[in-house]
């Protein structure tokens, strides 16, 4: 699970690093509220590694980040591409919002299953 975190940590490190193409190469209004997003992500998963939070804190949170993909798919222009479109944002903002919403909701159900005890005879 250490290496898992770390990875994901990694991962969402480079999309908060990322998102600040969108200011300087689409003028992105909101870009800092996904630099706040991704880099909030990283930081929970470096967190998860050694302190984390509560399984409802992380179930909470993933939530809110798969309700706001929700709601953010509704604004998704269908009729044009929905990937890598500055005319068409939606469909980045509800996958991202996506991505981390379910990386959430894995790390709150990540400690249901224990490693096995060994018994000692």
């Amino acid at each position: 699970m250490k290496y898992t975190c770390f990875f994901a940590a990694v991962v969402f490190s480079l999309f908060t690093y990322w998102q600040f193409n969108d200011f300087e190469q689409y003028g992105t209004k909101l870009w800092y509220g996904w630099v706040i997003i991704y880099g909030v992500t990283a930081l929970l998963s470096v967190g998860a590694i050694s302190r984390p939070l509560s399984r409802l804190s992380y179930m909470v949170l993933g939530l809110l980040a798969i309700t706001g993909a929700l709601v953010r798919a509704a604004f998704i222009n269908w009729h044009e591409p929905i990937f890598y479109n500055e005319a068409n944002p939606a469909g980045n903002e509800a996958g991202g919002l996506l991505v981390v919403g379910l990386w959430l909701m894995f790390l709150a159900y990540a400690g249901i299953i224990k490693p096995a005890k060994s018994s000692t005879s």
